[in-house]
Protein backbone atom coordinates (compact mmCIF):
# COMPACT_ATOMS: atom_id res chain seq x y z
CA UNK A 1 0.00 0.00 0.00
CA UNK A 2 1.05 3.59 -0.42
CA UNK A 3 1.05 6.48 1.45
CA UNK A 4 -1.49 8.06 -0.57
CA UNK A 5 -3.64 4.78 -0.55
CA UNK A 6 -3.27 4.74 3.04
CA UNK A 7 -4.17 8.23 3.54
CA UNK A 8 -7.61 7.21 1.54
CA UNK A 9 -7.93 4.59 4.09
CA UNK A 10 -8.05 6.38 6.80
CA UNK A 11 -11.13 9.45 6.34
CA UNK A 12 -9.96 12.82 8.12
CA UNK A 13 -6.33 11.36 8.84
CA UNK A 14 -5.28 15.50 8.60
CA UNK A 15 -7.54 15.97 11.26
CA UNK A 16 -6.86 14.14 13.46
CA UNK A 17 -4.86 15.21 16.61
CA UNK A 18 -0.71 14.65 16.24
CA UNK A 19 -0.56 12.06 19.08
CA UNK A 20 -3.26 9.84 16.84
CA UNK A 21 -1.30 10.59 13.19
CA UNK A 22 2.19 9.76 14.48
CA UNK A 23 0.46 6.06 16.08
CA UNK A 24 -1.01 5.76 12.34
CA UNK A 25 1.89 6.41 10.36
CA UNK A 26 4.14 4.51 12.79
CA UNK A 27 1.54 1.31 11.78
CA UNK A 28 2.40 2.72 7.96
CA UNK A 29 5.74 2.27 8.76
CA UNK A 30 6.31 -1.08 10.29
CA UNK A 31 3.35 -2.85 7.61
CA UNK A 32 3.72 -1.09 4.64
CA UNK A 33 7.53 -0.31 4.82
CA UNK A 34 8.31 -3.20 6.79
CA UNK A 35 10.35 -1.10 9.32
CA UNK A 36 11.06 -3.21 12.65
CA UNK A 37 12.03 0.89 13.86
CA UNK A 38 11.59 4.02 12.50
CA UNK A 39 12.96 7.33 13.51
CA UNK A 40 10.72 11.27 13.89
CA UNK A 41 12.75 11.55 10.23
CA UNK A 42 10.10 8.82 9.00
CA UNK A 43 7.40 10.23 10.86
CA UNK A 44 8.43 13.73 9.30
CA UNK A 45 8.22 11.99 6.02
CA UNK A 46 5.39 10.79 5.87
CA UNK A 47 3.47 13.67 7.00
CA UNK A 48 5.54 15.70 4.48
CA UNK A 49 4.71 13.63 1.53
CA UNK A 50 0.71 14.00 2.93
CA UNK A 51 0.97 17.12 2.75
CA UNK A 52 0.12 17.81 6.28
CA UNK A 53 1.54 20.62 8.36
CA UNK A 54 3.93 18.91 11.02
CA UNK A 55 4.27 20.57 14.39
CA UNK A 56 7.46 22.56 15.04
CA UNK A 57 9.09 20.05 17.05
CA UNK A 58 8.06 16.11 17.50
CA UNK A 59 10.40 15.72 20.75
CA UNK A 60 7.47 16.62 23.42
CA UNK A 61 4.20 14.21 21.59
CA UNK A 62 7.20 11.51 20.86
CA UNK A 63 8.26 11.61 24.77
CA UNK A 64 4.40 11.54 25.84
CA UNK A 65 3.62 8.48 23.61
CA UNK A 66 6.77 6.62 24.87
CA UNK A 67 5.14 7.26 28.71
CA UNK A 68 3.32 3.56 29.84
CA UNK A 69 0.65 3.20 28.27
CA UNK A 70 0.39 5.52 25.63
CA UNK A 71 1.56 3.29 22.45
CA UNK A 72 5.06 3.59 21.82
CA UNK A 73 8.04 2.22 22.50
CA UNK A 74 11.68 3.20 22.57
CA UNK A 75 15.40 1.99 22.77
CA UNK A 76 18.64 2.57 21.37
CA UNK A 77 17.74 1.32 17.25
CA UNK A 78 14.26 4.19 17.43
CA UNK A 79 10.64 3.59 18.16
CA UNK A 80 8.12 0.95 17.22
CA UNK A 81 4.32 0.31 18.11
CA UNK A 82 3.75 -1.55 21.47
CA UNK A 83 1.78 -4.52 20.01
CA UNK A 84 -1.84 -4.00 21.73
CA UNK A 85 -1.86 -1.08 19.49
CA UNK A 86 -0.39 -2.36 16.52
CA UNK A 87 -2.83 -5.42 16.51
CA UNK A 88 -5.75 -2.91 17.35
CA UNK A 89 -4.39 -0.88 13.78
CA UNK A 90 -4.01 -4.52 11.74
CA UNK A 91 -7.83 -4.65 13.01
CA UNK A 92 -8.85 -1.58 11.92
CA UNK A 93 -6.77 -0.92 8.43
CA UNK A 94 -4.82 -4.15 7.56
CA UNK A 95 -6.28 -6.85 5.46
CA UNK A 96 -9.05 -7.91 7.35
CA UNK A 97 -12.07 -10.64 6.89
CA UNK A 98 -14.59 -8.33 5.80
CA UNK A 99 -12.52 -6.71 2.97
CA UNK A 100 -11.92 -10.34 1.70
CA UNK A 101 -15.38 -11.04 2.41
CA UNK A 102 -16.79 -7.85 0.15
CA UNK A 103 -14.43 -8.59 -2.52
CA UNK A 104 -15.66 -12.35 -3.03
CA UNK A 105 -19.01 -11.33 -2.73
CA UNK A 106 -18.95 -8.66 -5.76
CA UNK A 107 -16.64 -11.64 -7.53
CA UNK A 108 -19.27 -14.42 -7.40
CA UNK A 109 -22.66 -12.22 -7.26
CA UNK A 110 -22.68 -11.88 -11.33
CA UNK A 111 -23.63 -15.57 -10.96
CA UNK A 112 -26.44 -14.61 -9.14
CA UNK A 113 -27.76 -11.53 -11.45
CA UNK A 114 -29.21 -12.37 -14.95
CA UNK A 115 -30.19 -8.95 -15.27
CA UNK A 116 -27.76 -7.34 -17.53
CA UNK A 117 -28.43 -3.68 -16.64
CA UNK A 118 -27.78 -5.11 -12.58
CA UNK A 119 -24.53 -6.44 -13.66
CA UNK A 120 -23.27 -3.34 -14.87
CA UNK A 121 -24.37 -1.43 -11.52
CA UNK A 122 -22.07 -4.67 -10.27
CA UNK A 123 -18.78 -3.88 -12.46
CA UNK A 124 -19.09 -0.52 -11.84
CA UNK A 125 -19.56 -0.78 -7.88
CA UNK A 126 -16.70 -3.38 -8.06
CA UNK A 127 -14.40 -1.22 -9.98
CA UNK A 128 -14.99 1.94 -7.51
CA UNK A 129 -14.25 -0.71 -4.34
CA UNK A 130 -10.70 -1.73 -5.93
CA UNK A 131 -9.89 1.52 -6.81
CA UNK A 132 -10.93 3.09 -3.43
CA UNK A 133 -13.34 5.43 -4.96
CA UNK A 134 -15.74 4.54 -1.52
CA UNK A 135 -18.46 7.03 -2.55
CA UNK A 136 -18.18 6.29 -6.02
CA UNK A 137 -19.11 2.35 -4.58
CA UNK A 138 -21.72 3.36 -2.45
CA UNK A 139 -23.65 5.25 -4.86
CA UNK A 140 -23.44 1.99 -7.63
CA UNK A 141 -24.40 -0.46 -5.09
CA UNK A 142 -27.32 1.08 -4.01
CA UNK A 143 -28.34 1.61 -7.68
CA UNK A 144 -27.82 -2.36 -8.05
CA UNK A 145 -30.03 -3.34 -5.27
CA UNK A 146 -32.79 -0.31 -5.59
CA UNK A 147 -32.82 -1.59 -9.63
CA UNK A 148 -33.21 -5.29 -7.78
CA UNK A 149 -35.73 -4.46 -5.65
CA UNK A 150 -38.07 -2.70 -8.71
CA UNK A 151 -37.01 -5.66 -11.24
CA UNK A 152 -38.52 -7.85 -8.49
CA UNK A 153 -41.81 -6.21 -7.93
CA UNK A 154 -41.68 -6.06 -12.10
CA UNK A 155 -41.62 -9.70 -12.00
CA UNK A 156 -43.76 -10.65 -9.20
CA UNK A 157 -45.52 -8.39 -7.11
CA UNK A 158 -46.38 -5.93 -9.37
CA UNK A 159 -50.36 -6.27 -8.76
CA UNK A 160 -49.87 -6.03 -5.09
CA UNK A 161 -47.42 -2.82 -5.58
CA UNK A 162 -49.90 -1.35 -7.60
CA UNK A 163 -53.33 -1.83 -5.10
CA UNK A 164 -51.03 -0.84 -2.64
CA UNK A 165 -49.97 2.49 -3.74
CA UNK A 166 -53.33 4.59 -3.54
CA UNK A 167 -53.57 3.54 -0.05
CA UNK A 168 -50.29 5.14 0.99
CA UNK A 169 -50.17 7.73 -1.34
CA UNK A 170 -53.94 8.88 -2.22
CA UNK A 171 -52.75 12.33 -3.04
CA UNK A 172 -50.57 10.25 -6.13
CA UNK A 173 -54.11 9.49 -7.36
CA UNK A 174 -56.10 12.72 -7.32
CA UNK A 175 -56.51 13.29 -11.02
CA UNK A 176 -56.35 9.62 -12.29
CA UNK A 177 -55.02 6.33 -11.16
CA UNK A 178 -51.13 5.63 -11.67
CA UNK A 179 -50.20 2.04 -12.26
CA UNK A 180 -46.55 0.97 -12.33
CA UNK A 181 -45.56 -0.83 -15.77
CA UNK A 182 -42.09 -1.14 -16.71
CA UNK A 183 -38.69 -0.52 -15.09
CA UNK A 184 -38.67 3.39 -16.15
CA UNK A 185 -42.16 4.22 -14.68
CA UNK A 186 -40.75 4.00 -11.34
CA UNK A 187 -38.58 7.10 -11.48
CA UNK A 188 -40.83 8.83 -13.59
CA UNK A 189 -43.97 8.90 -10.93
CA UNK A 190 -42.15 8.10 -7.92
CA UNK A 191 -39.09 8.70 -4.90
CA UNK A 192 -36.86 5.42 -4.02
CA UNK A 193 -38.37 6.27 -0.42
CA UNK A 194 -42.10 6.03 -1.97
CA UNK A 195 -41.10 2.71 -3.64
CA UNK A 196 -39.71 1.27 -0.67
CA UNK A 197 -42.49 2.22 1.74
CA UNK A 198 -45.09 1.29 -0.72
CA UNK A 199 -43.05 -2.34 -0.56
CA UNK A 200 -43.18 -2.47 3.34
CA UNK A 201 -46.91 -1.83 3.36
CA UNK A 202 -48.00 -4.30 0.73
CA UNK A 203 -45.61 -6.57 2.45
CA UNK A 204 -43.69 -7.31 -0.51
CA UNK A 205 -40.36 -6.49 1.80
CA UNK A 206 -40.10 -7.54 5.55
CA UNK A 207 -39.45 -5.17 8.23
CA UNK A 208 -36.05 -5.91 8.19
CA UNK A 209 -35.44 -5.45 4.84
CA UNK A 210 -37.43 -2.38 5.00
CA UNK A 211 -35.21 -0.83 7.92
CA UNK A 212 -31.72 -1.58 6.00
CA UNK A 213 -33.35 0.17 2.87
CA UNK A 214 -34.57 3.34 4.56
CA UNK A 215 -31.13 3.42 6.49
CA UNK A 216 -28.77 2.41 3.10
CA UNK A 217 -30.90 5.04 0.90
CA UNK A 218 -29.92 8.22 3.70
CA UNK A 219 -26.37 6.74 3.06
CA UNK A 220 -26.24 7.11 -0.42
CA UNK A 221 -27.79 10.58 -0.18
CA UNK A 222 -24.91 11.51 1.97
CA UNK A 223 -22.39 9.95 -0.20
CA UNK A 224 -23.81 11.52 -3.56
CA UNK A 225 -24.77 14.62 -2.66
CA UNK A 226 -21.61 17.31 -1.20
CA UNK A 227 -21.55 17.00 2.66
CA UNK A 228 -19.31 16.57 5.18
CA UNK A 229 -19.77 12.71 6.04
CA UNK A 230 -16.90 11.02 5.43
CA UNK A 231 -16.54 7.68 3.46
CA UNK A 232 -14.14 5.47 3.85
CA UNK A 233 -13.18 1.73 3.51
CA UNK A 234 -14.99 0.90 6.82
CA UNK A 235 -18.07 2.58 5.93
CA UNK A 236 -17.85 1.34 2.03
CA UNK A 237 -17.03 -2.45 3.00
CA UNK A 238 -20.39 -2.32 5.49
CA UNK A 239 -22.30 -0.32 3.37
CA UNK A 240 -22.08 -3.31 0.18
CA UNK A 241 -21.74 -6.13 2.82
CA UNK A 242 -25.33 -5.65 4.51
CA UNK A 243 -26.95 -4.10 1.06
CA UNK A 244 -25.92 -7.38 -0.94
CA UNK A 245 -26.48 -10.16 1.80
CA UNK A 246 -29.63 -8.62 3.36
CA UNK A 247 -31.24 -7.22 -0.15
CA UNK A 248 -30.43 -8.27 -3.31
CA UNK A 249 -29.84 -11.80 -2.21
CA UNK A 250 -32.62 -12.23 0.02
CA UNK A 251 -35.02 -11.01 -2.88
CA UNK A 252 -35.34 -13.79 -5.61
Amino acid sequence: MTLEEFNKLIPGLAAKDHNEKIKLFGWYLHVHEAKSRFQTGDIKRCYDNSHIQAPASFSGYFDNLTKAGKGLLRDKSGYRLESTLRAELDDLYGTRDITIQVQNLLLELPEKLPDLAERTYLDEALICFKHRAYRAAVVMTWNLAYHHLCDHILKNRLNGFNTRWPVVYPGHHRKELKIIQKMDDFNEVLKESQVIEICNSAGIITGNIHKILKEKLDRRNSAAHPSDVEFGQLQAEHFIDDLIKNVVLKLK
